[in-house]
């Protein structure tokens, strides 16, 4: 398919259904929020591809915790740019396969994935690990070009999956430093997890300025946040002791 090329996926691979917005929050674990953000947010959801064992050379796995059977790739047109890890995470709960969601919003993309563990009897006991989602790319975006398929490593469905996972983590990284061509994903995701807990502290921190009354309080307050700025500078600038 035209518009999905920089993925290299086998064209034998090409789903290419709609999928009824209905399908995902017409169930009682799902709040009338969510059937709201789905009619509102979302113009329609494709299933683009589907690789399996019967279309591609690549083996199942299964252990005690998982099974990847397959590797889908979902396709999210929206009418606007909201809430999108809320809807991550309802399509992610309805179906039970490891995914690639492309979010399509204008002339940009943005891809979401996460590791899960299923239940294919009970849809709602599906549970996913961290989910991880890109910047938004256009077309000649550098992230398109680290994610052919055909390129990745392809032991089983684990391993693509994981090698998938790993090059957004890597990119993200590589949004806020200069990264090494040797960094693992595990490394990516311990460095972007640091950054993300200092954000949220600075963010915690600022919120309690603005209802703040007290000058001196404030001024601690900011000499707080300029500390963690100096911290998540040092992170990013290079600082090896981030690293396990």
């Amino acid at each position: 398919m035209r518009d999905y090329a920089f993925l290299n996926i086998p064209q034998n691979c090409f789903h290419g259904k709609n999928i009824p917005k209905k399908g995902f929050y017409e169930t009682k674990i799902f709040k009338p929020s969510d059937r709201r953000l789905f009619t509102s947010a979302i113009e329609k959801i494709r299933w683009v591809y589907v690789l399996s064992h019967g279309n591609i050379n690549i083996k199942p796995y299964k252990d005690d915790v998982r099974e990847y059977e397959e590797i889908h790739v979902i396709e999210v047109a929206l009418k606007k740019d909201y809430k999108l890890e809320r809807i991550a995470e309802i399509i992610t709960y309805r179906i039970p396969y490891p995914l690639l969601l492309i979010y399509r919003h204008n002339d940009k993309m943005r891809f979401f994935v996460a590791h899960f563990r299923s239940s294919q009897r009970d849809y709602s006991k599906n549970t996913f690990e961290d989910m991880y989602s890109s910047d938004w790319q256009k077309n000649d975006g550098a992230l398109l070009a680290k994610l052919d398929f055909m390129k990745m490593k392809m032991t089983n469905f684990f391993t693509l999956y994981t090698d998938l996972v790993d090059k957004i983590c890597i990119h993200n990284l590589s949004t806020l430093k200069k990264v090494d061509d040797n960094i693992t994903g595990d490394e990516a995701r311990i460095l972007l997890a640091k950054v993300k807990e200092i954000e949220k502290e600075i963010e915690k921190v600022k919120a309690l300025i603005n209802k703040e009354t007290q000058f001196n309080n404030q001024v601690e307050m900011n000499i707080k946040i300029k500390k963690l700025e100096k911290i998540k500078s040092k992170l990013i600038g290079g600082d090896a002791q981030w690293k396990r």
